[in-house]
């Protein structure tokens, strides 16, 4: 399922690369004509959090007329209407049809069954899962090209890129250190290598001592972090943590991040989303990393 909704929104983005017109915008479900005068959406549905940041951030914001409860950035996003929470099971199709959307963007991994239920009313979708800061690009990319604000899109991926240059820069030539993300403590869970969190991580100029895991999220034990002896702890502030904690946990306390007290959090909302904020979120690091 998701690699057909991934497949979906990597074909509709090559259709714009390749400047195909409308009717082969048409047969791929977006841009359809009756959209409006110029084919373009102007009733945009966003179940992502992370696009509804982008198309903020791009100038769509007038185009967009739903949101989940999780869209809480820009501040902005409490004007728009609420369609539910952001897995497939909350919500409400009945309040996105009352809408009259003419796109409503979904996430490829949570949201097959809505899909289903959209195309069954003839709403058009698109869905998006980015799973690398290239991947984002391309993702930026699609959005500006489906609200006519290409120019927009441009901007938006350079400014990223700025910002993650800068972050970069903070190294100059310094030791890279090894850095523990500790998604959850019960079970213990990181994020693996083909995650956002660990290309964050390596873009800031840390080195994610589980980026070697094919997993996304895995699990791993107290013994195997103690072992690859990380120098500093890392996650998000919806799960804080401190040297107090993590040096009751056995032998944690010969960890060389608890011994110095290396431990920081970093916005949950920036580093979990797809949006812009990812590049806050790099910078965020590398200045905790690189002080």
């Amino acid at each position: 399922m998701k690699v057909f909704y991934f497949l979906r929104a990597l074909c509709f983005f090559l259709a714009l690369e390749s400047c195909l017109v409308l009717p082969e915008l048409a047969a791929l479900g977006v841009g359809d004509k009756g959209v409006s005068g110029n084919g373009r959406p102007e009733r945009i549905v966003s179940l992502s959090p992370g696009v509804t940041e982008i198309l903020y951030a791009l100038g769509a914001d007038r185009e967009l007329v739903g949101v989940t409860d999780y869209c809480n950035y820009p501040p902005q996003t409490s004007e728009k209407t609420r369609v539910g929470g952001f897995s497939g099971a909350t919500v409400s199709v009945e309040t996105i049809a009352a809408l009259r959307p003419d796109l409503v963007i979904v996430s490829g991994e949570m949201h097959g069954r809505v899909v289903e239920l959209l195309d069954g009313l003839g709403i058009r979708s698109l869905a998006v899962e980015p799973e690398s800061f290239s991947e984002v690009y391309d993702t930026i990319r699609l959005l500006g090209a489906v609200t006519g604000h290409e120019e927009n899109a441009g901007d938006l991926i350079n400014t990223i890129r700025e910002k993650i240059e800068r972050a970069q820069s903070r190294r100059q030539g310094r030791e890279i250190p090894a850095v523990f993300w500790e998604l959850w403590d019960n079970p213990l869970l990181t994020a693996g290598g083909p995650t956002l969190i660990s290309e964050a991580i390596a873009l800031a100029g840390g080195r994610n001592i589980f980026a070697g895991l094919g997993q996304r999220w895995p699990e791993v034990s107290y013994e195997e972090v103690l072992r690859r002896r990380p120098q500093w702890i890392l996650s998000a502030d919806d799960h804080r943590l401190d040297a107090a904690l993590l040096s009751r946990r056995p032998s944690w306390s010969r960890i060389p991040a608890v011994e110095a007290g290396r431990i920081a959090s970093v916005s949950a909302d920036m580093i979990s989303r797809y949006g812009p904020r990812l590049a806050d979120a790099v910078l965020l690091i590398a200045e905790i990393l690189y002080p």
